[in-house]
């Protein structure tokens, strides 16, 4: 598969402006609609039942909305059972009173969360996400120079952050299995970075007396086969999951699917990029400054 050389440096700041319209979109879904919280960061109860005869999420929905349950979440699984999450505050008895007035149902599973946990959890999971980034930026500091790891740290952050805007406009839920893939997806995103990275450090030194910004150019150039093939096997297989494996792994893999895509792009348009003109900016700011005498 061969692919033209492309002038990705020359075309980076159309990718600048897609981005910064995306973090935009995301910090406006994420302050007006804020993120669906399962019940692992909210608390609550999840009920999971199997009736005698099938029955819709639209009657199930239907008849909590009677009982002035109106914020349960209502799933079905692969086969068939219902799953309803309520919230800490609302009766699991009014949700058995409601399903009974469906029809007959055996109760499978019952899981409660108090919400002291659920907010243990939510510290935990906020820690996580910045103890992965700092990991990563310590990782790449000693692996390359400060600028690369700043570079590709700024492509990280903006890949997270979309894939949770991502979320917050699509609603669904955010539980812990999400968090973990979201995690996932930062791994698999710097790992494609690296790749870029090392081409670019190998060149440094094979052509010394070309400029960064052609260096920067031939290295995605070389890269750009890989890139495209592994990331295309991964949203393929992301895909048959988010289609065909029910509404929790639906939900995982949902990360997979704009993280992938996110994450390969910034991996070819962004991190980079940032590098390239972090340096120029770096050289501004030292030509700007008084020399001692």
């Amino acid at each position: 598969m061969r692919i033209k050389y492309i002038h990705f440096i020359k075309y980076r700041y159309y990718s600048y402006v897609i981005s910064i319209i995306l973090i935009l979109l995301s910090a406006f879904s994420l302050y007006t609609r804020g993120l669906n919280l399962g019940l692992d960061f909210t608390g609550g109860t999840m009920l999971e039942v199997r009736f005698q005869t099938p029955v819709s999420v639209k009657q199930v929905d239907d008849a909590l909305y009677k009982v002035n349950i109106k914020d349960a979440v209502v799933q079905r699984t692969n086969t068939g059972d219902i799953i309803v999450k309520i919230r800490v505050g609302e009766k699991p008895s009014l949700v058995e009173k409601a399903l009974n007035s469906i029809g007959s149902f055996q109760l499978l599973q019952r899981e409660d969360i108090g919400s002291v946990v659920s907010g243990e959890l939510r510290k935990k999971a906020v820690w996580a996400i910045i103890t992965a980034l700092v990991g990563i930026l310590i990782y790449l500091s000693f692996r390359y120079e400060f600028l690369f790891a700043l570079g590709g740290i700024l492509a990280l952050a903006h890949d997270v952050f979309i894939v949770v805007g991502a979320y917050s406009w699509t609603y669904k839920e955010v539980s812990l299995d999400v968090l973990a893939s979201i995690l996932v997806v930062a791994g698999y995103s710097i790992t494609d970075t690296v790749v870029v990275f090392d081409r670019i450090r190998e060149n440094l030194k094979l052509r010394k007396g070309m400029d960064l910004s052609e260096i920067i150019n031939l290295s995605v150039n070389q890269n750009i086969v890989r890139t495209i093939m592994t990331s295309s096997t991964v949203f393929l297989s992301s895909l048959g999951l988010y289609l065909f494996g029910g509404n929790v792994l639906s939900d995982i893999s949902f990360a997979f699917l704009i993280g992938v895509v996110v994450g390969t792009l910034s991996s070819i348009f962004v991190a980079s990029a940032l590098v390239l003109d972090i340096k120029i900016l770096l050289k501004k700011i030292k030509k700007q400054k008084p020399q001692s005498i």
